[in-house]
């Protein structure tokens, strides 16, 4: 069988306990993999080293976040497709040579995802319109906050529809963006936009990509025959890191590209903030070490609405 046209990108930071899996299906897909460390102090690179000495490993002394690591991982790669793969999620070599062949086959075509599922077998909605002010309310208010019927509604039909590609499968389906748990994207499209926008740490530099290829006239295909399973959490737990680095990335996406209503979404991530101070208030009594750690997560967030408008980097 021929080797795929691709090589594959996965970013580590903290990741033993996932990469060994991930690489295991990497190999048998037989890819070339780059892999570029954050600055990780568990057993991370160690491991990779030990049992993937094909694995070419860029080890940094600090984590300067996932879209700088994949750009550097990228830098020089003369394959038809660079495979974005989290550490935390297996990719089965049948799912890379699809990913793959759809990149390539069709010209038009600049990024495809595949169907994510979790460690349960549960469909994970990983194909999604681009967001807007609606559904940022619609998704940040979910839970109790807003019912159900009612957050579907507030979605908008187009979000519905790559909701129920996602859960039921079928056709291939043209998509505004795809989760960078996995993609594929063609390099020359990779290139052309300027690799990933480090101004984001984390989060939204799929989003941003896909709007990038969209605008240059690729189409975003979402592929259900292809499946990888995310388990998730492969950096980190600590809704204190994670969140605010969410919320800022969010602000700074609709900074971007929707200044219009950037301050109105400001003003949802303060309201939302406050109200999950609040709730991590009740929390407390029953569950004290989780409401102090959510506590902590929105007041950090909070803190993050009030700021300047995001430019990127470390919290």
């Amino acid at each position: 069988m021929t080797r795929p046209d691709a090589t594959a990108i996965v970013v580590t930071h903290n990741s033993a306990r996932q990469i060994v899996a991930a690489l295991t299906a990497l190999r048998q897909a037989d890819l070339t993999v780059r892999l570029v460390d954050n600055a990780s102090v568990d057993r991370t690179v160690e491991l990779v080293h030990r049992h993937f000495p094909e694995v070419t490993v860029l080890a940094g002394d600090e984590n300067v976040g996932f879209a700088a690591a994949v750009n550097r991982a990228a830098a020089g790669v003369g394959s038809g497709v660079l495979l974005l793969v989290n550490p935390d999620c297996v990719v089965p070599p049948a799912t890379a040579r699809e990913l793959v062949r759809a990149a390539l086959d069709r010209p038009e075509v600049g990024i495809v995802g595949p169907r994510l599922v979790d460690a349960h077998g549960g469909v994970a909605v990983s194909a999604h319109p681009f967001e807007t002010l609606t559904t940022v309310v619609a998704s940040r208010f979910g839970g109790l906050l807003v019912p159900v019927p009612l957050r579907r509604r507030l979605a908008g039909r187009r979000r519905r529809r790559m909701y129920d590609a996602c859960l039921r499968g079928g056709r291939p389906l043209p998509v505004d963006w795809v989760s960078g748990a996995c993609l594929a994207v063609r390099t020359d499209l990779f290139t052309a936009v300027g690799g990933l926008n480090e101004a984001y740490f984390m989060y939204y530099e799929d989003e941003e990509l896909c709007l990038q290829a969209r605008r240059l006239g690729r189409t975003v295909l979402y592929l259900p025959t292809a499946t990888a399973c995310h388990t998730g959490g492969a950096s980190s737990s600590d809704p204190a890191w994670i969140w605010p680095h969410l919320y800022r990335s969010m602000l700074l996406f609709f900074s971007r590209h929707q200044p219009r209503v950037r301050h109105a979404v400001r003003a949802v991530v303060l309201l939302r903030a406050l109200i999950g101070v609040g709730l991590a208030g009740v929390r407390l009594s029953l569950q004290p070490r989780a409401g102090v750690a959510r506590a902590r997560a929105w007041a950090r967030v909070g803190r993050v609405a009030v700021s300047r408008l995001p430019s990127g980097g470390k919290l």
